[in-house]
């Protein structure tokens, strides 16, 4: 470490730095995108290459510095750490696209019976989804319901708002809603009624990702007693059995 040119670690250091800005850059946006449920706006990044590269020189760095008194292995052990950041970077992000989502789709049912509620009062659909937006728990549905808000005071109108938010979120349930509000529409249906429906069938599907959870369950609790509290209970019982063994061999 000490052999390196100063001219070298200046130079790496200016790379890192413009790194750090587009790598900055790029975590921003993914978090943006996931506190307003964009998830469709997370597969198309710009700078999401950028931003691998500066997740592994982060995690890379502090590698170097810890092992700079091992000489070449300090390099080679910060290359490793660089190449499993960089493959590493794509399943966090997709573990928290994941978890984004299950949340939307655990919300929706609530949120749908809100504006339900709201239209069988006598509102119109846009007042409706800002009660909801208002109201309803917080979370990424809350800022999703929020943008539609905004859309609609720009001048667009409530189903365009939905088609825009259905295709920044990208999930099923919120594409059949918004297909099912085009048909009412065509048909004279009271959308308070198609709401209503929707918000059913995403509590059953709500209910039955709880059901399979809980049966999955017992599966998880066996490996962890075959993989951990099973051989530590040997280990325990090893010594006493060696000891009585050497006492009887004795």
């Amino acid at each position: 470490m000490h052999e390196v040119p100063l001219i070298v670690l200046a130079a790496g250091a200016a790379g890192v730095f413009a790194l750090s800005v587009f790598g900055l850059r790029g975590l921003l946006d993914i978090r943006d995108a996931l506190r307003s449920a964009e998830l469709v706006r997370l597969s198309a990044m710009e700078p999401w290459q950028a931003t691998r590269a500066w997740i592994a020189v982060a995690a890379a760095v502090p590698v170097l510095i810890a092992a700079s008194q091992l000489g070449a292995s300090a390099w080679l052990s910060a290359a490793a750490t660089a190449v499993l950041g960089y493959w590493a970077a794509p399943q966090f992000l997709d573990a928290a696209r994941r978890r984004v989502e299950r949340e939307v789709s655990d919300d929706l049912a609530v949120h749908l019976d809100l504006i339900a509620l709201a239209m069988e009062a006598g509102s119109s659909l846009p007042a409706a989804i800002a009660h909801c937006a208002e109201r309803a728990p917080e979370g990424s549905l809350r800022r999703a319901w929020a943008r539609v808000i905004l859309d609609i005071h720009g001048g667009v109108e409530p189903i365009e708002a939905l088609r825009a938010l259905e295709q920044r979120v990208g999930i099923k349930s919120l594409t059949s809603l918004v297909g099912a509000l085009r048909s009412a529409e065509k048909f004279n249906i009271t959308p308070a009624q198609v709401l209503r429906e929707r918000s059913r069938q995403s509590a059953a599907q709500r209910f039955a990702r709880a059901e399979h959870l809980a049966r999955a369950a017992p599966l998880t609790l066996w490996a962890a007693l075959v993989l951990a509290i099973a051989p530590c209970t040997f280990v325990v019982l090893a010594f006493p059995i060696a000891r009585m063994l050497a006492r009887m061999a004795g």
